[in-house]
């Protein structure tokens, strides 16, 4: 049902000048024995450099926070190679049009990414994004619903009015959003303009799959019915 809502630094050794003793000094008829010649000090050993002490091996990298870690299950992504007919992330399949081709995420925190071909007149393709986090991480699900929606505004630079709301989908809670202007996505110089998005939160036991479908207006409406089957028809992988 909807409802609208871390050297120790060794002390430097201080290398000290030995005075040297007087020496004796030879008065003529010396020839040339020079054995009472005074000689120089040894020159003074380089300065051992600063190291912190060891430590033992590096603690072993955390994943990102949109990758499953090692502990438990680790889910099955989508690739190139899959069928096309299905993209898998997060302990989850969802149905799609094999027209939507698989790409490379191009940005940190995709997991899973999807070209969504242009309609005639549609104004070019759009995108779909998957990420996955475990538990918390990626922040509460309305802090993100209102970055999402406030990455849009009008032609005048306003806020835009965002259709919010949620529902039950075979026992996961989703939570949508869709909305439509001038988008700037983080860390773009401009706004586009014509833009719109249909986004999806899907909260799973143990962790969340963020879905977002971002293009020219035209794209994203023309591909709204197929982006709603696809979440309507999610379930656990097998």
């Amino acid at each position: 049902m909807l409802s609208h809502k871390k050297v120790r630094r060794m002390s430097a050794l201080r290398w000290k000048t030995i005075p040297m003793l007087a020496a004796l000094l030879v008065v003529g008829g010396c020839g040339n024995d020079d054995a009472g010649t005074p000689k120089p000090p040894a020159s003074t050993p380089p300065m051992a450099a600063n190291r912190p002490p060891a430590e033992g091996p590096p603690a072993p990298e955390a994943p990102p926070p949109n990758e499953p870690t090692a502990s438990g299950s680790d889910w099955t992504v989508s690739t190139a190679s899959s069928d096309s007919r299905v993209a898998e992330v997060g302990g989850l399949v969802f149905p799609k049009p094999a027209s939507w081709k698989w790409s490379k995420p191009r940005m940190r925190f995709r997991t899973l990414q999807y070209d969504v071909p242009s309609k005639p007149g549609s104004g070019g393709s759009a995108e779909i994004v998957f990420s996955l986090f475990r538990g918390t991480d990626g922040g509460p699900t309305d802090m993100n619903i209102e970055r999402w929606a406030g990455q849009f505004r009008g032609a005048d630079g306003s806020p835009v009015e965002a259709t919010i709301a949620t529902k039950e989908i075979g026992g996961l809670t989703v939570t949508l959003v869709e909305t439509a202007g001038s988008y700037q996505s983080m860390g773009a110089a401009a706004p586009r303009t014509g833009q719109a998005q249909i986004g999806a939160i899907i909260e799973a036991p143990g962790r969340r799959v963020f879905v977002r479908l971002v293009g020219p207006e035209g794209t994203v409406v023309a591909t709204r019915e197929a982006f709603n089957a696809m979440l309507d028809g999610v379930m656990p992988a097998g």
